[in-house]
């Protein structure tokens, strides 16, 4: 048994780690898709259903038995920018024409999220946890014959969090449970450069791209206060990580005469994902119905702006900054479950997540707005061993404004490409997922 549960989670490690993740349905690209049952409810830090509880308030593993759990959601998303692009030339406007276009370009992505989760209780008060999950992330892809194609074709991210914990029982109210967090990130995105100029050898687009990853470590802790057989109260934080990704930037169909190096693997950028704080409650009204709800702070003043090193230009390598502003955020949500009968559960909730980002400050390559997530769901026990969860959600975004934003050269604060876009983003959501709890 021991070496079957060790093989899966190395299973499970690896799936993870080939799986992209998207920024949609969480403030910023904090993302929520670590379990379709937590999903469907709305009382994070206090409801204890299953070991997916490790990663929402640790503290609850010493209510659960020995439990694996897998998860999966299908995540589609669809956003379109409907405006106007101005790219001048980067060459010279004398030899090669700027360009201008305006109407609308989609992105269309389906994501596949796994999780895993395991709880296993050592005597009566300790119990410890492991969970796997995707946690951060962000992606677009617009198409590289679109017209945004000179600010965006395509960014993509892939994320992992492993979260081993320790919960300890204190008495039979008061619980606590903490672990380290080992996170890895990982970045691709492209645009394209109006460089054309038969003058000087470049007949078409020139392309920039960046790649680069990191693993770095944070922490989480939770307490949980049964304040009677009916009702739970839990706080759970999750500390800052500033992931300092390394990797490449190249600059492709410049000739020679202009960039003689058109590439380096000396690019770095720090990505800070910002600390969380969650405070949620339960309550079992009668036998048949219970109600939660959560308020969720996100501290994303932390992040100001990106900075990057050696990021490819034209003239070569240079420090950039493109500048964010986000703002904290406060996250709300409210959820009920209906027990129908031995077999059968079934839960609904609704989470408003406002967006950190501010009007000013925003662009394609991360058009968060304002979003109303409606989820439904439902778990089927086949035995005591065996119960199965479905999930299905939609949200309702805002529309987001999209301005002009600039990559600024750090060093000399002139803006690199000069590209101007003016428009706004639509984004239509929707999820399916499913959750095997296999009681060991």
């Amino acid at each position: 048994m021991k070496g079957f549960i060790r093989q899966l989670f190395r299973l499970g490690t690896f799936s993870l780690l080939a799986a992209a993740s998207t920024q949609v349905f969480a403030a910023g690209y904090k993302m929520e898709f670590q379990s379709a049952s937590v999903l469907a409810d709305a009382g994070d830090a206090a409801v204890v259903e299953d070991a997916g509880t490790n990663w929402f308030n640790s503290a609850g593993l010493i209510m659960l038995p020995q439990q694996l759990v897998g998860s999966v959601i299908d995540l589609y998303d669809r956003t379109q920018f409907t405006g106007s692009v101005n790219a001048p030339n980067v060459v010279s406007t004398a030899l090669g024409p700027n360009f201008f276009a305006q109407g609308s370009s989609n992105s269309n992505l389906n994501h596949i999220l796994p999780a895993i989760h395991y709880s296993l209780p050592i005597r009566d008060r300790f119990a410890i946890g492991l969970s796997i999950v995707p946690a951060w992330g962000l992606a677009e892809d617009f198409g590289t014959s679109s017209f945004v194609r000179y600010e965006l074709t395509r960014i993509y991210t892939k994320t992992i969090d492993i979260a081993p914990s320790i919960a300890v029982k204190i008495n039979d109210k008061w619980s606590v449970g903490a672990g380290p967090d080992f996170n890895y990130l990982a970045l691709d995105s492209k645009f394209n450069i109006n460089s054309q100029s038969t003058a000087i050898g470049s007949v078409g687009d020139s392309v920039s791209r960046i790649s680069g990853d990191d693993w770095n470590t944070g922490w989480h802790a939770g307490v949980l206060w049964r304040a009677n057989d009916c009702t739970r109260f839990g706080i759970n934080y999750r500390s800052k990580i500033v992931m300092h990704l390394t990797g490449y930037s190249g600059l492709f169909g410049l000739p020679a005469a202009v960039l003689a190096t058109p590439s380096t693997n000396a690019f770095t950028f720090n990505w800070v994902l910002p600390p969380t704080t969650t405070i949620s409650a339960y309550r079992d009204l009668n036998s048949r119905w219970a109600i939660m709800g959560s308020i969720a702070y996100d501290e994303w003043s932390t992040l100001r702006d990106y900075n990057a090193q050696n990021y490819m230009t034209a003239t070569g390598p240079a420090p950039v900054t493109l500048y964010q502003g986000h703002r904290d955020t406060f996250d709300l949500g409210f959820g009920a479950h209906y027990t129908l009968n031995d077999k059968w559960m079934f839960r609904a909730n609704a989470k408003y997540e406002p967006t950190p980002t501010g009007d000013l400050h925003r662009d394609i390559n991360f058009p968060d707005s304002d979003k109303l997530g409606v989820q439904i769901g439902g778990r089927y026990h086949f035995s005591k061993k065996l119960a199965m969860d479905l999930i299905y959600g939609h949200v309702f975004t805002k529309a987001a404004p999209i301005r002009p934003q600039q990559v600024v050269n750090a060093r000399t604060q002139v803006p690199l490409t000069g590209v101007t876009i003016n428009g706004h983003t639509n984004t239509e959501i929707d999820l399916i997922g499913a959750q095997l709890i296999w009681n060991i």
